[in-house]
């Protein structure tokens, strides 16, 4: 016979408790297994409660010694008590229970989430519920109220393994977006010094964002006009500069967003030819660079750079418009053929740069899937994406985050592939831009 509707519902309530115990063991269970620390803090109240007895029962009379062993004995079941609701999250479950139904946050039957486990790391918090049928649509209408009565700020909400669990990524407290982060050069001293490949993006709700272009050596950032993309482009350029890094940039807005203090110390390339012949200057770098590393069996550039008295220094092409350099609509065939070279052009660079210190940095504005080549893209490992459309936002990060988490008055937030928020730093192009005051004349 099927069930009716109220039946149902009496049943998922029925389970509901057991449910949460189900839980409050598996996550205590875990964490005595792997956490050695409280294995050890176990054992010792163990140890305290057998010893106890032991000097108890040696030098006190009978009715003594049972008070004794009795209040012994209470000492470490309540140790036990409060080590089980730490260890197991109850304390927390009950928090988060009664925080949940204060804001009228749950199911069809009146049953909040169940927290399954809480896991912090330094700053950051990652919150682990079973839904109980509350799809993701809810808890992001939600995220206000939630983020108030748990007092978190929270990055990200994403489903866990199945559809039945919520991830929820963010840091305790409140963390504010709309603040400005300055740079400082402190900053990079203590960041960047001890790896070369390091550039710094801006600050999370988890701290300092930052990434190495060893393990990610290509960006794509992609923005809405106003978003700040142009800004963030420039932090990762102004930091490759003080690197010494020899830093290309295509430019075809006439130099609108970069003054004099950018041609010191860059490269720029202003139009359709002249990209080519840099670009092939790079991808001959490349070959160079290429066979002398297999000749001498290095792996990659800092492979080669611990062993060689004479270094060889990363390079960067930078686009701050991709659109501008790729766009071939309205164009003849014959005028396709050089920017139809230079597609292919990035695309060599982005499959073989990594390992010889070739990167590339690319950003854009325009929500067209054409302007950028399968090939190009798969090849990019690392995305960000500021204010932007559903379009761009797809394109950019293969999903419509960005829409949906970055405000449409927003400047300077970004959205990466991670699902991390980050808000970029600002910096001071006449006093952080620290490099040798000279144009490099090499690729």
């Amino acid at each position: 016979m099927k069930k009716t509707s109220a039946e149902n519902e009496n049943a998922n309530g029925n389970i509901y408790v057991p449910t949460r115990l189900r839980y409050r063991c598996s996550t205590f269970c875990e964490r005595l297994k792997n956490d050695g620390f409280f294995q050890k803090l176990l054992l010792l109240i163990i140890v305290v409660v057998i010893f106890g007895n032991y000097i108890v029962s040696r030098n006190q009379d009978s009715f003594e010694q049972i008070q004794s062993n009795l209040l012994i004995l209470s000492f470490g079941i309540l140790s036990l008590v409060i080590l089980v609701g730490i260890y197991s999250d109850g304390f927390l479950d009950v928090k988060y229970y009664d925080a949940f139904l204060s804001i009228g946050f749950k199911n069809s039957i009146g049953i909040p989430p169940i927290l399954i486990c809480q896991q912090k790391i330094d700053n950051s918090v990652i919150i682990l519920f079973d839904n109980v049928g509350i799809p993701l649509s809810d808890w992001e209408r939600h995220k206000d109220d939630i983020e108030s009565t748990l007092n978190i700020s929270i990055s990200q909400i994403q489903y866990g393994k199945n559809y039945r669990q919520i991830i929820i990524k963010g840091c305790q407290g409140k963390f504010d977006f709309s603040k400005n982060f300055i740079w400082s050069s402190k900053q990079e001293n203590d960041n960047q010094s001890k790896n070369d490949s390091l550039l710094i993006l801006g600050e999370s709700i988890f701290g300092g964002l930052s990434i190495s272009l060893n393990d990610y050596p290509h960006i794509l950032i992609g923005g809405a006009t106003g978003s700040g993309k142009t800004l963030l482009l420039k932090l990762l350029l102004m930091q490759c500069i003080n690197k010494d890094y020899i830093v290309n940039i295509a430019d075809f807005k006439g130099g609108v967003d970069f003054g004099r203090i950018w041609e010191n110390h860059c490269t720029f390339v202003t139009d359709i030819s002249n990209t080519t012949k840099k670009l092939d200057a790079i991808i001959a770098e490349l070959e160079n660079r290429k066979k002398l590393y297999a000749k001498n069996g290095y792996k990659n550039i800092s492979d080669y750079n611990k062993h060689e008295l004479i270094k060889h220094k990363r390079i960067i092409f930078a686009c701050d418009e991709l659109a501008e350099l790729l766009d071939t609509t309205g164009l003849s065939s014959k005028e396709k053929e050089p920017i139809k070279k230079i597609q292919n052009q990035l695309s060599s660079l982005a499959r073989l740069g990594r390992a010889f210190g070739i990167h590339l940095i690319l950003a854009t504005q325009r929500p067209d899937a054409n302007i950028i080549s399968g090939q190009i893209k798969n090849n990019i490992s690392y995305k960000i994406c500021g204010r932007a459309d559903q379009v761009l936002s797809q394109i950019i990060l293969d999903n419509t985050d960005a829409s949906t988490y970055i405000p449409s008055d927003s400047k300077g937030l970004f959205l990466n592939q991670d699902g991390t928020l980050f808000k970029a730093y600002l910096f001071d192009e006449t006093t952080d831009i620290q490099g040798g005051g000279r144009m490099h004349t090499e690729q």
